[in-house]
């Protein structure tokens, strides 16, 4: 048999050293987590005479934002002309790439959005003779916007800095490589734009990198939002053209597609890296109707327009190669500026991780067991358990504080619940012994790594590093070294252990929190945030009364993790409301109507539904699956055409057939479509393949104006169905309508719709 080994005797502490020491090391924890989080500053712009740059961009937006220009309508052509304008008095020749462009989403059915864009695109020639063999830059960005919002700062902003940037860019003369200029249409739509530029454009095949600027706010500094195929080089360029511009992978990779919100869309399909800058402050509400010029913050403009220029030099000067890479993660530390490493990395810290868990697994347990090693996973797990659980009792206030962007509400939630998890830990120390506490807690945060690195590689960071250092802490002060001993040594080296989590977990906190939680997922953000408990563990290795070293780390690190006031500010009371009636004609009852969402009624809506005490379901109009709504019979508008339809064959065979034809008189910006009773088996439009499968079908066409479209519809023989064609078009007859009073504040105006409708039944 082999001896016990026996403990290896610990040199006695004076208390008051050990409790100094223990305080030092959670003060220097905190110091650094309020340098990670503390903003880095802004080098001096690079603009020419900023002052006049910033006047010249106000009047873009002031010009660009006078209405909402959703694609296809007449504001939409005015913006297109403005900024052709302006381009041409630079000098440049622009071109107009006027495309038709299809794009098909498979959710529930397949929704098939076809649009007529006209991107406006600018090549700037390189100075290089070998130019034309040298792949080129393309900056990109949209100029229109939604049917509801002035898109002051997403859209207006962005193309009056790459407006600006291209003055400048003509004035220090050409750079080595060609630079592309694309201002694309039809973004809101589905990002129709920038697909038909990659689709159909011959200067997308030459493009070596892509930088693309939106903004998802009125307000603060740009902040490199998402990458496609950007590998070392594309961050490189980045990290040296702009290092105050933050920004991590872990936002990118945990943000899900969602409506409105700025994204990478069809650039992804180039074959070159995609980096997508975007500003973050001050958020829109839902219907982005406080996107106005007045809420534009002027220094985030400035920002934009001199990291653009600065990005433009870089990269316009750089040896740029096509192709596509592994997306490397990528975060900021402090005093080093933009850090970023390969996925495969990641992976090769997360099996050091898993060894030094072994290692010490081995060191610890050799002499005790293994029953206090499973007392201290299964004690862990039961202990994040309880943490999830009470965050669930806490989900309403989470909820209401992400509605109303309340991070204090938040802290304090999670607060509690993290220093009830730290109270709970020194139970398990007590009962299982500390390195059962200590390695358990960390065995679940190597299993956090793990799965996030086969989930989502980006937020592989944001655990890999934290516990690599949190392991060689461990092992260093438990492998017996004599030095490692002395209580100032020790607080020493659980500090630089701690000192990846502690730069790494409080912005990576903050980003889950303000990424996630605005758009309801605030439980997505407690996953991700829960497993970040565990790196509190090693603290119970300080030689000090560790309630009191644990509770101050821990509100040191919470009070900078989550900021307080970051929070969109509510919309001004400037801010035009956008009009949400609808004037409908609908042809199947040969009436028109005044339809408005379910809300208050204010003095001059009473007068467009004088006779309703409440909005209702209108059943023999819109069917028993339609929303409340206020409904008001309205004088019907002759010069509103209705849809322009005709049924050239319905049949029945081996499938139910359906041919017609659509045509708009009214020229409208926007026709909606789709099937009720069946699922079409395949359709088709002017004879080619619109659908393949059976599904629910409905399709978007933008920008057809007055031309004819040929749909064919196959269903199975024994369904009948019907086609419900909708004309949308931006404003109202105000002819119809009972004047404003002259105290009521103004509408955003072009807002409220005018819809003509007709449905094709195919029973027969």
């Amino acid at each position: 048999m082999e001896a016990a080994v026996p403990p290896i005797p610990l040199p006695r502490t004076v208390p008051l050293a050990g409790l100094a020491s223990s305080l030092a090391a959670c003060l220097a924890l905190a110091i650094l987590g309020w340098l990670a989080l503390a903003p880095v500053p802004v080098p001096a712009p690079v603009l020419p005479e900023p002052a006049r740059w910033q006047a010249r961009a106000m009047e873009h937006v002031a010009a660009l934002s006078v209405a909402p220009r959703p694609i296809a309508t007449e504001a939409n052509a005015q913006a297109r002309g403005y900024i052709l304008e302006q381009l041409r008095a630079m000098g440049f020749a622009p071109e107009v790439q006027r495309a038709t462009v299809r794009r098909s989403v498979v959710s529930f059915g397949v929704h098939t959005s076809i649009g007529v864009v006209n991107n406006i695109v600018v090549r700037i020639p390189g100075h290089r003779q070998d130019r034309l063999r040298r792949p080129a830059l393309l900056l990109a960005t949209h100029y229109d916007s939604g049917t509801a919002t002035l898109g002051a700062a997403r859209a207006a902003a962005p193309v009056a800095a790459l407006l600006e940037t291209a003055r400048a860019l003509r004035r220090e003369g050409p750079s080595a490589n060609d630079i592309v200029l694309l201002f694309a249409d039809g973004e809101h739509v589905g990002g129709l734009g920038t697909k038909g530029f990659v689709e159909q454009h011959p200067l997308a095949r030459r493009i070596g990198l892509a930088l693309r600027f939106d903004s998802a706010g009125s307000g603060g500094p740009l902040r490199l939002f998402a990458a496609s195929g950007a590998g070392k080089d594309a961050l490189r360029g980045w990290a040296r053209a702009a290092p105050d511009v933050g920004g991590t992978s872990l936002a990118a990779e945990l943000m899900p597609p969602m409506p409105q919100h700025p994204d990478i869309g069809p650039l992804a399909e180039l074959d070159a890296p995609v980096l997508l800058f975007a500003n973050t402050e001050q958020r829109f509400d839902g219907e982005r109707a406080n996107d106005t010029l007045e809420r534009l913050e002027r220094a985030s403009l400035l920002h934009m327009g001199d990291v653009m220029l600065r990005l433009a030099r870089e990269f316009g000067e750089a040896p740029l190669a096509r192709g596509r890479h592994a997306t490397h993660a990528w975060f900021s530390l402090p005093g080093v500026g933009p850090v970023h490493h390969s996925p495969d990395l990641g992976w090769g810290v997360a099996r050091v991780s898993l060894l030094l868990l072994l290692g010490a697994c081995v060191l610890s347990f050799r002499r005790l067991g293994a029953i206090p090693a499973v007392q201290g996973l299964f004690g862990a797990a039961l202990l994040l358990v309880a943490a999830r659980t009470a965050i669930w009792w806490q989900r309403e206030t989470l909820s209401a504080a992400a509605r109303a962007d309340d991070y204090g509400a938040a802290l304090a939630a999670g607060a509690v619940v993290a220093i009830g998890f730290l109270a709970a830990l020194l139970l398990v120390r007590r009962a299982a012994g500390m390195p059962a506490a200590v390695l358990g807690s960390l065995a679940w945060a190597l299993a956090a790594l793990v799965l996030l690195m086969a989930l989502r590689p980006g937020v592989g960071y944001l655990y890999a590093w934290p516990l690599l250092g949190a392991l060689a802490a461990y092992l260093v002060l438990e492998s017996g070294w004599r030095p490692a001993q002395a209580a100032p040594v020790r607080a020493l080296v659980l500090c630089a252990g701690l000192a990846p989590a502690a730069v790494l977990l409080p912005p990576g906190l903050r980003e889950v929190w303000t990424t996630l939680a605005p758009h309801g997922l605030y439980v997505a953000a407690v996953l991700v945030a829960l497993p970040m408990l565990c790196f509190a563990a090693p603290l119970l290795l300080l030689r000090a009364p560790h309630a009191l070293a644990a509770a101050l780390a821990l509100a040191l690190a919470l009070g900078f993790a989550l900021p307080r006031t970051t929070a969109a500010p509510a919309a001004a009371t400037s801010t035009p409301p956008p009009n949400r009636l609808t004037y409908f004609k609908d042809m199947n009852t040969w009436r028109a109507y005044w339809l408005m969402p379910q809300q208050p009624l204010d003095a001059w809506t009473r007068q467009v539904f004088p006779d309703q005490a409440a909005p209702s379901i209108h059943v023999d109009t819109f069917g028993w699956k339609s929303p409340r709504q206020w409904l008001a019979v309205a004088p019907r508008d002759d010069n509103l055409h209705f849809p322009d339809n005709y049924i050239l064959r319905s049949s029945v065979g081996k499938v139910r057939y359906g041919r017609f034809t659509v045509r708009s008189k009214n020229k409208a910006p926007h026709i909606e479509m789709w099937v009720s009773g069946t699922k079409p088996l395949r359709s088709r439009l002017d004879g080619r393949t619109l659908t393949s499968r059976e599904g629910p079908w409905w399709v978007s066409l933008y920008g057809m104006e007055d031309r004819t479209m040929e749909f064919e519809i196959e269903a199975k023989p024994e369904d009948i169905f019907a086609v419900t064609v909708q004309e949308r078009i931006p404003g109202l007859p105000q002819h119809l309508l009972p004047p404003r009073p002259r105290d009521a504040p103004p509408l955003l105006p072009m807002t409220g719709t005018t819809v003509s409708t007709d449905i094709l039944r195919f029973y027969r």
